[in-house]
């Protein structure tokens, strides 16, 4: 059925053509007017194979490290500056110089605090029947998880939030709730295993200690160490692509823009997304541009 729509618009003189001819291959409003001509249900299947095609392309590009999700803001619950900042370059021509900021960010929520959110809710009798914290059916690492529940602006959708990350990006339906973790009303057990991946996420990944990436892993970890590039950055780019390129992990290879703000002094920062493990190769890379310059 979706064949025969489509060749019919592609009439010529009558007869199905079997193509697109030339002069509208790339006229896209054309394009998208003859879709309106076809039966609903013809563009319903067609906008949900768009929709197929591009979770593949998404799904592929995040797994090879090129997807670009423009200026990511960071959060946490406190970020401050772990040390004053470094300049790490400076431009023989204009003078202006490149900085590098490091920043330690918790992302996670204490168990008072998750605690309070709840009762909140349940005292505005804003909250659902299913609120609430929530046990991991299964066990990761030999432990089970704790997250607390709370429905969003669109019913059956849930706001997660967990120990070491605070709320999660993305919001999860009732029924994948249901189906990965069970509902605790033992506040002594909630409490209790909160506060135990509270203080164990300050140190360790999710992976546990274990971990192939070794301390460069940030998965679940409540608090991390965060480097921003800040200052001149397009002329020394190409290197600092370079120097990202020879990465073992692909997720340490991709260049992303970031924008923080501190929290005690609301100072504003937006640069380049230094991984750790890339630190040392990068600075090694701008330091031989510089003695060049020079």
């Amino acid at each position: 059925m979706v064949y025969r729509g489509i060749m019919e618009q592609g009439k010529v003189a009558g007869k199905l053509s079997g193509r697109i001819v030339d002069a509208d291959m790339h006229d896209v409003a054309r394009f998208l007017n003859r879709l309106l001509g076809l039966a609903p249900d013809i563009q319903n299947r067609l906008f949900d194979l768009f929709i197929s095609i591009l979770d593949v392309v998404l799904h592929n590009a995040r797994r090879e490290g090129q997807l670009d999700s423009g200026i990511v803001d960071i959060k946490g619950k406190n970020i401050e500056l772990k040390e004053p900042p470094k300049t790490v370059h400076v431009d023989s021509l204009s003078g202006a110089t490149t900085i590098l900021f490091t920043f330690t960010i918790d992302r996670g929520v204490t168990w008072e605090s998750a605690k309070a959110m709840l009762d909140g809710r349940e005292n505005d009798g804003a909250g659902s029947s299913n609120d609430g914290f929530y046990e991991s059916k299964r066990e990761w690492m030999g432990r089970r998880h704790f997250t607390l529940a709370l429905e969003g602006s669109t019913e059956g959708i849930y706001k997660i939030i967990r120990p070491a990350i605070g709320e999660a990006l993305r919001e999860m339906p009732l029924s994948e709730l249901k189906g990965k973790y069970r509902k605790v009303s033992s506040i002594d057990k909630v409490s209790k295993g909160w506060q135990d991946e509270y203080d164990v996420s300050s140190k360790q990944c999710m992976h546990g200690s274990k971990c192939k990436v070794g301390s460069y892993c940030t998965v679940g970890r409540r608090l991390q160490e965060f480097n921003i590039l800040g200052g001149l950055i397009l002329p020394v780019w190409g290197t600092i692509e370079k120097a990202l390129a020879k990465q073992v992990y692909q997720n340490h290879k991709r260049i992303r823009v970031v924008r923080l703000v501190t929290t005690n002094d609301n100072q504003r920062i937006v640069g380049l997304f230094i991984p750790n493990a890339a630190v040392e190769s990068v600075l090694t890379g701008l330091q031989w541009v510089q003695d060049i310059n020079d």
